[in-house]
Order: C-alpha cells, then sequence, then structure tokens
C-alpha cells in the first residue's frame, strides 16, 4: 500500500542536468525516490512528485528536468505544468548549483527561469550547492566571499540564502536539518504562502488562466461523456451477463434433458 502525507511543505528542484538536483531530492527524502545515475542514461525526462516525512513534518518534492543553457521549449512546458498539477504551488523553489563559479549556462539558466515564473520566484528560492565534497574542508562563505561577481550577486536575490550538499553522505541529516531551518525562516517571510500560477509573468499568467477557463466551459460536456461511456459500460457489462445467464440455461436445460434421458434408459431395464 502506498504511503500518503499531508504534505506540509512543497520543494521545486530547479537546475541544469548534472548539477544533482535527483541526488538532492533522495537526501532530503532520506531514500533513493529519484533515479539520479547518468551514467546509464537515467536522467530526469518528466516533472516527478514524491512525499514523505522528514524531521516530523510531510514534505514533498519535486524533481524537474535539467535545463539548458538555452530555451528549450519542451523543458520549459513540462516545469510550468508541474507548478499547475502541484497546487496550489511550491513552497519554496530549490535552486541546485554545483559548487564553484557560475557558467555561462547557469546564467542563461537563471534568465529562463525568471523568463518562466517572474521576478518574483526569487523571494521563493533558496540556492542548494551540490558535491560539497569538493570543498575538502575549506568553509563554504569563503569560497562565495572569494567567487565571482556573477554568483554573488545571484545568491543576494534569493531572499531564501544557501545550503551545500554532500549528496554522496545521505546518512548525514545535519545538512537537511540547516536546510530545513532555511526553509522555515523563507516560508515564514513569504506569510507561510506558497508560489502560486498568480504570480506568473503576465503573458504565462494569460495562457494558463485560458487553459483553466476552456476545462471550466467543458466541465459539463466533460462529464456528460463520462456518464454516457459509464452507461455504455454497463449496459454492455448487462448484455454480457444476459448472455452469459442464456448460456447458463441452456446448459441447465441440456443437463435436465440429458438426466430425462437417462433415467428413462434406465427405467427401460427395470420394465416388464
Amino acid at each position: 500500500m502506498t504511503a500518503v502525507y499531508t504534505e506540509a511543505w512543497r520543494f521545486l528542484l530547479l537546475g541544469k542536468r548534472g548539477a544533482g538536483k535527483s541526488s538532492a531530492g533522495n537526501t532530503i527524502l532520506g531514500w533513493t525516490a529519484f533515479s539520479s545515475d547518468m551514467t546509464l542514461g537515467r536522467v530526469t525526462a518528466a516533472c516527478e512528485r514524491k512525499a514523505g516525512v522528514v524531521e516530523g513534518k510531510g514534505v514533498a518534492v519535486i524533481d524537474t528536468p535539467g535545463l539548458k543553457g538555452k530555451k528549450d521549449r519542451e523543458m520549459v512546458r513540462e516545469i510550468l505544468k508541474s507548478v499547475s498539477l502541484y497546487r496550489p504551488g511550491p513552497h519554496v523553489f530549490l535552486m541546485v548549483l554545483p559548487v564553484g563559479n557560475l557558467t555561462r549556462d547557469d546564467i542563461h539558466i537563471n534568465k529562463l527561469v525568471e523568463k518562466m515564473f517572474g521576478k518574483k520566484v526569487w523571494n521563493y528560492t533558496i540556492v542548494l550547492f551540490t558535491h560539497g565534497d569538493r570543498l575538502e574542508g575549506a568553509a563554504l562563505n569563503d569560497i562565495i566571499s572569494s567567487a565571482d561577481v556573477e554568483l554573488r550577486e545571484f545568491i543576494r536575490k534569493c531572499s531564501g540564502g544557501y545550503v551545500v550538499f554532500n549528496n554522496k553522505d545521505m546518512r548525514d541529516r545535519s545538512q537537511v536539518t540547516r536546510l530545513l531551518a532555511k526553509i522555515e525562516t523563507l516560508v515564514a517571510i513569504n506569510g507561510n504562502g506558497c508560489y502560486t500560477t498568480a504570480l506568473y509573468p503576465r503573458t504565462e499568467r494569460k495562457v494558463r488562466e485560458k487553459q483553466e477557463k476552456i476545462l471550466e466551459e467543458n466541465k459539463e460536456e466533460i462529464m456528460g461523456k463520462e456518464k454516457e461511456i459509464d452507461s455504455l459500460y454497463r449496459a454492455e457489462q448487462l448484455l454480457i451477463l444476459n448472455h452469459n445467464l442464456l448460456d447458463c440455461l441452456e446448459d441447465v436445460k441440456a443437463w435436465m434433458s440429458l438426466n430425462v434421458l437417462t433415467l428413462n434408459i434406465v427405467n427401460s431395464f427395470w420394465t416388464p
């Protein structure tokens, strides 16, 4: 039986392919929820949602396909769809980046994320650095202080600050504890609300509103079709049942006829 959790928080993982999104999701949940073996070609092709209980709190983690440096319409559509599907929306966006300076692809992806969700997306964002094992004992603060200006400005733009994960050590729950503390603070700053489609950029919001309006306008027709299909299915099942009963009746008649014939034959032996 699949466990059902009451979700207190919803997290949406964003970032480029190979950044470590799926591994970060596994580290948060404490079990291998998402496939992350890139060497076998098993990478996230569609949004996936997994739920669990982390430190006594129900959470849902949504993994997304890796973004590219240039605009990928299919990936963008898939990620935007996830926000609509997993309503009312994520409490936090986790922007996953490998430890180090921003690459050109990272900069393009950050611009793409802002274009998709609007500037308010950063009010709900925490930077999650992966490959923490590469720090080799160095303090992340020192690494960031000496990093390029693009990285420092990007971190400053994200209201939730940053954390670092070593996904190779999933047993180290202290890194998850630090993340949850930052999430709790950010959620409180945002009035315990979550990012909704109402915060989309105007053009994207119009498309979503139009889609929802079409669905609403056709709801009765869709429900009517469903009832019609259900009625046809029931009628078909009754017809099959009727045929089965007729077949059974024929079998009973044949059995009774055979019994009568057998009885007559037996009786004939005793007839003087």
